[in-house]
Order: structure tokens, then sequence, then C-alpha cells
């Protein structure tokens, strides 16, 4: 299915193509390669259960072909080339209000319902923080590309940058509750714990 098949558009889920030795591959360096796209996979899992409900492009970088066999039903789009932020805002851009990332493992239906909510009763801007300093979700009524130009991806800084430059706009950010993506080792050890069953 591609992007033009999709009746409306809400989410956009950008992800990676899941194959082996191109997903989580700073996590790959420490428990190595086969593991880390087990994990990658079952985060990925996850995130496409919680977005069964709600019109979603997957927005892909990688591999098609594997997405025919793994989300079937969902809408593709292949990422642009640039950032990180360029590639959001392409996303927002096309039609999307959330964008969403895909190793994120308590990210449900729910949070993605109240962000959906929070953007239904006034505001501006959404946002899901994540305890490195960063996001794994944003969503707006209103593309607005300030919120992703020179931005430090990557960083601990990537949260506190956006407010700044949402505060220089002047638009209303709400912000969903902190949640924990999986990109170190020992993330991945916190992971494990709380998920023995994976």
């Amino acid at each position: 299915m591609t992007v033009d098949d999709a009746q409306s558009e809400h989410i956009a889920l950008l992800a990676r193509s899941p194959v082996h030795g191109q997903v989580k591959c700073r996590l790959a360096e420490k428990i190595g390669t086969k593991q880390a796209l087990h994990c990658y996979r079952v985060l990925l899992q996850n995130t496409l259960e919680a977005i069964t409900q709600f019109p979603t492009t997957i927005w892909y970088e990688g591999d098609v072909e594997i997405w025919d066999r793994i989300a079937p039903e969902q809408a593709l789009q292949k990422q642009p080339q640039g950032d990180l932020g360029h590639r959001m805002f392409a996303a927002l851009n096309d039609g999307a209000q959330l964008v969403i990332g895909a190793d994120v493992p308590l990210l449900n239906a729910v949070y993605i319902e109240s962000a959906l909510d929070q953007l239904a009763t006034g505001h501006d801007v959404v946002i899901g923080p994540t305890e490195d300093g960063g996001y794994c979700l944003i969503g707006m009524n209103e593309p607005r590309e300030y919120l992703f130009e020179n931005i430090p991806w990557g960083s601990d800084r990537v949260l506190e940058r956006t407010l700044s430059r949402a505060q220089d706009l002047g638009v209303n950010v709400t912000l969903l509750a902190t949640l924990w993506d999986v990109d170190t080792v020992v993330d991945y050890q916190r992971w494990v714990i709380q998920f023995p069953n994976i």
C-alpha cells in the first residue's frame, strides 16, 4: 500500500526496515547484531500494535519489501534525505498530525490517543518526552519547520532546544508523560528486566 491509498492520515511512524546489521547499530556494538535486531523487531511490533486503531503511514528507511510482509495493511512512504528534523517535518508537512518513533517500550494506543486529544483541545504542539532529553512523539495542527531547524539530534538537549524554539514562536506546547527508549546497554538491560518474556 502506498501513501496515496490512505484515506486520511493522522500518524507518521518513522522507522528503519528491520534488517540484520542495519538497526540499533550503536547498541549492536555492545550486545551483537543478532540481539540488536531481535530487540528492534520486538519494539517495532509493539509500535505497530499501538497504531492499529489510527490511520497511519509508515515513513520507512531501507528495504520496502519487508514492510509488505510485516505491515501489509499500512500505507508506506520512503523517508526523504536529510537529518531527523527534516524527515519529521516532511511527514507533518504531508498531512500527519503526529510523528512517532519505533523504539519506545511503553508507547501504546492510550498514549497516542492522549496526544491527539491535546491537539483537538486547543494545544498547538504536543510532545512526548523521553528520559534521555529527547522525545518519542511530536504533534501539531500546523507544521512548523522552525521547531526542527538547528536541533542537536541525538543529544540530551533536543527537548530543551525544541521548547525554546516553540517559545520563540509563541505556540502553546503540552508535554505528555515522560517515557524511555532503548538506545544504550543500560536501556537494553532495563527493557529485558521489565519485559522478561521477550
